[in-house]
Order: structure tokens, then C-alpha cells, then sequence
């Protein structure tokens, strides 16, 4: 039935043979239908159903693109956040008034209402000497004028102007004002004082709707029996065509109320009325208008990232002329908050955060502790390995050179042994003797029970008083008590001791000193250790350096430490040596 609103170009008598067809088979399905109806649902039973149903309803809500299930008559929930949201609504087919137009609105969210439109128009047709039509220009109007009240009486009338161009070979030209358009356009589309310019500039004016003389003997049947001359009702309903009164004069407006949907009616004009035309002319028309426009079809409304919220969507029943009419019906309509903006998700991820944190830590303690394990075992084990190298030097290698040494020293008592056997026998014993103290402090360089800092000092005396002894030198030695847990490494205690040694033998050597001091000190993980001399002392600028200062600021390097020798002539020498200790 789409193709029934067809143009207003038709003639007439057409319009109403296709108007005839339409109601004869409305006539004659009629009884079919009403015996269908009877043998499905009785008919009081059929009228309590309608009468307890809404005149509208909704039928489907899409979001994001995909149909919402579960839409009932009560609530709609929408998912979080939602970008796009359509609401399609319409007549309820089960309802006794089903309404012609209607609108929509979603409350909470804004104030204007919503209702779907369709066209209506007028038409200015062209047409050549012989009546064939040309061209045409369209002026449509859409939804509802500004003002509009409900009524033709109280609304305010819109002037519009438009310049149209005569075409090539037009001769005359009529007018058209019609609803035909889409099947589902109802409404109403009213026009008055319409008028003709036939050039730019010209004071000419041809009125299009002449006056209509008031007849009180017809005031019933003016609006759709008569019409304006020169004027014709047309269409499939032409008494959709109604005249309109302009005030207590003559003055008479066009005007159309549409209320159905399969039919269309219109207004037009003689073919020959108007001017004669000149090819290249302008026409300029001004007319007033007013109109509110529908469909009576389904209406349909978007919206776009709808915030998190309770709304209501209502809607509204409306009549012909768009004015709202019964209570509206609503739905409720909730929109979540998204997760990530509730305090139980924020809750929830500092719980989660928490829970990694201390994972995590556990993790690293745990891993951590694994290393230190291994560290622990690798240092056990290289313990117990320098603790086997200890004891096989000192029982092996140890036991062979002083028995190397005590032979040596048992050949030298021999009475027939010669001078120069006594004297190489001799240099053998004490030979032995450097060796063996050699091993001893390789023993103890190696041994791991003397990783401290109190094994440290007491082989520092004893070094000292050794290597003093044998030179014929005082030794005066200034050690507190220190902590035996204090750990000190091999590698420390062995580069300690060579830089120790290397300073009591350059004393010996060079010095020319009669004493020697040795003091130790610890302050905190720093131990400092001095050797001076009251011997004749150098010029560190004029005396050339040798192997053995270089070597002993190379070791306390090693140790992340320093060595300082600070001398002059008649003054002795003081070598102040300070390095750190690793922390535990």
C-alpha cells in the first residue's frame, strides 16, 4: 500500500477511480476479516484485552549495535558505558486508540521531545503551449513550523520567499500543494497569501488564491465543498483538502490534515492559470505557511555515550495536529556504573596490587635468601677447601722442610766435616728456616679460622717482632683489644700482611733506625694501621721510588683502600696504611 501516496500530478478523476478501488476492496475483505476475527478471539473478549493495553509500546532497544534481550514493560537495564543506544517505538496493535502520531523522550537525560517527520510540499510545474509538463521546483516542509500551538488559529504563519527560474520552452505554469510523499507522513500543512512576481524588481503581483466571499447558508460544508477559483481538490482523499478562514474577510488559506496513512490529498491549480512565461525569466513566489508534521509509522531515537544514570523513557500519544493527548507511557530505563568508576573495583585493585606487592617481595625475599643460601654453601665449601690446603701444607709440606732443616743443622756438628761443607750446611739451615716460616704464614694466610680482625692484629705483633728481633730493633706495638667477630677475608689479611712486611723491611734496610712503632686503629668498618721509624728519613721529592712503595699502594688499591709515606731528613718515615672492611 506504500505506492498509493503517490504525486499530485495525477488528475483527479484518476485519484478517485484509485480511491474507489481501495474502498471496494476494503469492502469486500471486510467480512472475510471480521469472520477470521470472530472464529479466533470472541469479541468482548477481544475488547477487554485491547482496552488494558497502552496505545504504545516499545518495540526493540539496540546497543552498540546488537538487540538488548530481555526488554519487558517495567525497566530496561543497559550495559556500562554504553556508545550507542537506539529506541524503536509504536502504536500497540492490541490497543483500542491507536494513535495517529507520537513522541518520545528520554527523562533524566534532556527536556526536548523527540517525533519522527516526513515531507510535505508545494510544487510550481512548468508546461510547454501543448500542457506537457517540463520541469518542476519542490519547496518542502518538515516537522513543525516555529510557534506552533496546535492550532491553525493561534500559531504564527512563516513568510517564505523563493526565485525560481523559468525553464526553456515553458508557457505556463500551475501550482501544487500536496501531502504526497511517504505513505507514512500525517499532519497538517496550511499556506496563505500566495503570490506571484513574474520578474525581479517588478510591482506587479498576481495573487495565486483569490478571496472567498463568506456564505453563511454554507458554513458546514465551506471547508470541503468549496474551494477558491481557479482551485481543485485532488488526491486520494481530497476531502483531506480543507479552506481555511483568514480572519472575518474574504482571505482563505490552503490547507491539508492528513490522517491517513494510505491516502494523500491535494490542492492544485488550473494548468493555464498564471502568467505567460519568457524563457530565462525569474519568478519570485512569497506565501505564508504554517505545518506539524508526523508519522504514523514507528518512531526511533539515538543517543550517544549515555552517562551512568536512571532515566524514564516516556511516550507520548499525540493527535493530528500534534497536540499531546491521554497520559504518556513510560519505562524505566538504568544505566550501571562502569566498573572502573565503583569503589569496590578500585577496593578490589588495591587488594590485587597488594596481593602482587607482597608476592612480588615474597618472591625476592625469597630468591634472595636462595642466593645468600648458595653464596653460604660456596663459601662453606671454599672454607672447608682452604682448610684441607692449610692442614696439608702444615702436615705435609711443613713436616718435610723442618726435617730438612734439622738434618742440616745435624750435619753441621760433624767433626770431620770441612769448613766449606759447614758453611753451605749453614746456608741450607737458615734457608729451611725462611721457608718455614714462609709456610707458616702462608698457613695462615689460607686457614679460614683467622678471617678476622683480631687474627689480623695478633700476626701483625708477631710479624713485627720477629723481623725486629732478628734486626736487633726495638718494636713497640699500640693494638687495643679487638672484636674477634669483626670478619676480615684472605685476601684482605694477605695483602695487609705483604704491605706490613714491605714497610718493616724497608725500615730495616734503609732506615738506619733503632725503633719501631707499630699502632692499629678501627672506627667503624675502617681500620687503619701506621708503621713510623725514628731513623734518618728521605726526600720523597729527590729520592728516586722503588718496586716496593709501588707495590704496597697497588695491594691497599686492590682493597678499596690507601697508602700514604710521608718522610723527610733526620725526621724517620711514618707509612700510614687505612682500608675498609666489607660490611656483613
Amino acid at each position: 500500500m506504500c505506492n498509493l501516496k503517490h504525486d499530485g500530478g495525477k488528475s483527479f478523476f484518476a485519484a478517485v477511480l484509485g480511491g474507489a478501488a481501495f474502498a471496494v476492496a476494503s469492502i469486500l475483505a471486510a467480512p472475510a476479516a471480521t469472520a477470521q476475527g470472530k472464529r479466533d478471539i470472541p469479541s468482548d473478549q477481544a475488547a477487554d484485552s485491547k482496552e488494558q493495553k497502552p496505545p504504545l509500546m516499545l518495540r526493540s532497544v539496540v546497543v552498540n549495535n546488537r538487540d538488548l534481550s530481555g526488554v519487558s514493560d517495567e525497566s530496561l537495564h543497559l550495559p556500562a558505558h554504553p556508545e550507542t543506544t537506539t529506541f524503536t517505538y509504536g502504536p500497540n496493535p492490541l490497543a483500542v486508540d491507536v494513535p495517529l502520531r507520537f513522541r518520545c523522550q528520554l527523562d533524566g537525560f534532556e527536556q526536548k521531545w523527540h517525533e519522527r517527520s516526513e515531507v510535505m510540499r508545494m510544487l510550481i510545474r512548468f508546461i510547454d503551449a501543448n500542457q506537457r509538463d517540463l520541469a518542476e521546483q519542490v519547496f518542502t516542509v518538515r516537522g513543525e513550523s516555529p510557534g506552533w500551538t496546535g492550532s491553525f488559529t493561534d500559531s504564527p504563519w512563516v513568510h517564505r520567499q523563493e526565485v525560481v527560474a523559468v525553464p526553456a520552452g515553458a508557457a505556463h505554469f500551475w501550482v501544487v500543494i500536496s501531502s504526497a510523499g511517504p505513505p507514512e507522513a500525517v499532519g497538517a500543512f496550511a499556506i496563505r497569501n500566495l503570490v506571484v512576481r513574474p520578474s525581479e524588481g517588478d510591482t506587479n503581483v498576481i495573487r495565486m488564491i483569490p478571496p472567498v466571499k463568506p456564505d453563511d447558508s454554507k458554513a458546514a460544508e465551506e471547508a470541503t465543498k468549496v474551494s477558491p477559483a481557479g482551485w481543485g481538490r485532488a488526491g486520494l482523499r481530497p476531502t483531506d483538502a480543507r479552506l481555511l478562514r483568514c480572519g472575518p474577510g474574504s482571505e482563505v488559506a490552503l490547507a491539508i490534515l492528513d490522517d491517513y496513512p494510505q491516502g494523500h490529498a491535494d490542492w492544485n491549480t488550473a494548468r493555464v492559470q498564471g502568467p505567460e512565461l519568457k524563457p530565462g525569466e525569474t519568478l519570485t513566489f512569497e506565501w505564508e505557511e504554517v505545518y506539524s508534521i508526523g508519522m504514523a509509522d514507528y518512531g526511533k531515537v539515538d543517543y550517544t555515550n549515555l552517562p551512568a544514570g536512571l532515566y524514564r523513557f516516556r511516550m507520548e500519544p499525540l493527535n493530528l495536529m500534534g497536540v499531546p493527548i491521554g497520559r504518556n507511557i513510560s519505562q524505566l530505563v538504568t544505566v550501571p556504573v562502569a566498573a572502573w568508576k565503583t569503589l569496590w573495583f578500585w577496593v578490589a585493585v588495591g587488594g590485587a596490587l597488594f596481593a602482587m606487592s607482597a608476592g612480588s617481595w615474597r618472591l625476592s625475599a625469597w630468591r634472595r635468601m636462595k642466593r645468600q643460601v648458595q653464596d653460604l654453601e660456596r663459601l662453606r665449601d671454599l672454607e672447608q677447601e682452604r682448610f684441607r690446603i692449610a692442614q696439608n701444607i702444615h702436615d705435609d709440606l711443613g713436616a718435610r722442610v723442618t726435617e730438612i732443616a734439622l738434618l742440616s743443622s745435624s750435619a753441621q756438628l760433624k767433626p770431620n766435616l770441612s769448613d766449606e761443607a759447614r758453611a753451605e750446611f749453614g746456608a741450607v739451615s737458615r734457608l729451611t728456616n725462611d721457608l718455614v716460616r714462609a709456610l707458616y704464614e702462608t698457613v695462615w694466610a689460607v686457614n679460614p679460622k683467622n678471617d678476622n680482625l683480631d687474627s689480623l692484629a695478633s700476626f701483625v705483633c708477631q710479624m713485627a717482632n720477629q723481623m725486629c728481633a732478628q734486626a736487633q730493633l726495638r718494636c713497640r706495638l699500640e693494638i687495643p683489644d679487638l672484636p674477634d667477630e669483626v670478619p676480615v677475608a684472605s685476601p684482605i689479611r694477605h695483602n695487609v700482611i705483604m704491605t706490613v712486611k714491605e714497610a718493616i723491611h724497608n725500615v730495616i734496610k734503609h732506615g738506619q733506625a733503632s725503633e719501631i712503632q707499630i699502632c692499629l686503629r678501627q672506627a667503624g668498618s675502617a681500620v687503619t694501621l701506621q708503621i713510623s721509624d725514628n731513623g734518618c728519613g728521605f726526600d720523597p721529592a729527590v729520592t728516586v721510588r722503588g718496586n716496593g712503595l709501588d707495590n704496597m699502594e697497588r695491594r691497599m688499591r686492590s682493597l678499596q683502600g690507601s697508602c700514604s709515606v710521608a718522610s723527610r731528613p733526620g725526621a724517620g718515615t711514618k707509612v700510614a696504611l687505612e682500608f675498609p672492611l666489607p660490611i656483613a
